[in-house]
């Protein structure tokens, strides 16, 4: 990609943001982290390409213990705190790279590595009743309407304290703040509810790191998402290499 296309693309980018946030009436500082954190990386013009480097540190914490019924937790009430922090390196033209996390609270020590990706999607909408700007398939309607600056899907290894717990399937997220830091609290009422109560992202203007991951098994009923097994873990500081 030739470095004229990357800043006009990064240049679009802003402005789209832009728009965003004035209608909300925010400021832009997540404008500058996503300009500074997608085209930073450069060798030569001819060799020039978007790259993502960055780290979530805490407040890091695990929403919902991973075997428990509800793992999203809209009301706030189950969330776990501890510490941990989250390695992002990735190459979205290329589809390449390496997310790896790590996390220690009252569920356990976890370490969640993934480094080969069915999809990687920056700047785009995700989740809402239609999916956003992907298959609907690939961002169900478990979080209300979402800017996201990155986004992967593909397969993921779990460790619990120590042992592989599975090998199964990872998806990160690095998006507007959506869920209250403080509360824990996401303004949304559920999958089932999602057209007739879109819900709202908390804060705009910041950044939250998700990053969640199951083993590959059928849907069950009575689980939020629906799997027996599901690790949802998040992280509050966003730090651009």
């Amino acid at each position: 990609m030739e470095f004229e296309n990357i800043e006009k693309e990064a240049e679009e980018t802003m402005k789209r943001r832009k728009e965003i946030l004035g209608r909300r009436g925010t400021t832009g500082l997540a404008v500058l982290s996503i300009f500074a954190g997608l085209v930073a990386v450069l060798a030569t013009p001819s060799q020039a390409r978007n790259k993502v480097v960055m780290e979530g540190k805490e407040p890091a914490y695990q929403v919902g213990r991973y075997d428990s019924h509800d793992r999203f937790r809209y009301n706030g009430e189950g969330i776990i705190h501890g510490v941990g922090k989250i390695t992002i390196d990735l190459d979205p033209d290329a589809k390449k790279g390496s997310v790896v996390a790590t996390f220690k609270g009252e569920d356990g020590e976890w370490k969640v590595v993934q480094e080969k990706f069915k999809m990687i999607k920056t700047n785009v909408y995700l989740h809402g009743a239609t999916g956003g700007d992907v298959d609907a398939s690939m961002s169900p309607p478990v979080l209300p309407k979402i800017w996201t600056y990155v986004a992967t899907w593909g397969p993921a290894v779990v460790w619990h304290n120590g042992k592989l717990a599975w090998k199964g399937v990872g998806h990160l997220m690095v998006t507007e703040e959506v869920r209250d830091p403080v509360t824990g609290k996401v303004d949304f009422k559920g999958p089932m509810k999602v057209k007739e109560y879109p819900g709202s992202v908390y804060n705009p203007s910041g950044i939250q790191v998700h990053f969640v991951a199951h083993p590959k098994e059928e849907p069950t009923k009575g689980y939020l998402p629906p799997y027996t097994k599901f690790l949802h873990l998040m992280y509050d500081t966003v730090e651009w290499k």
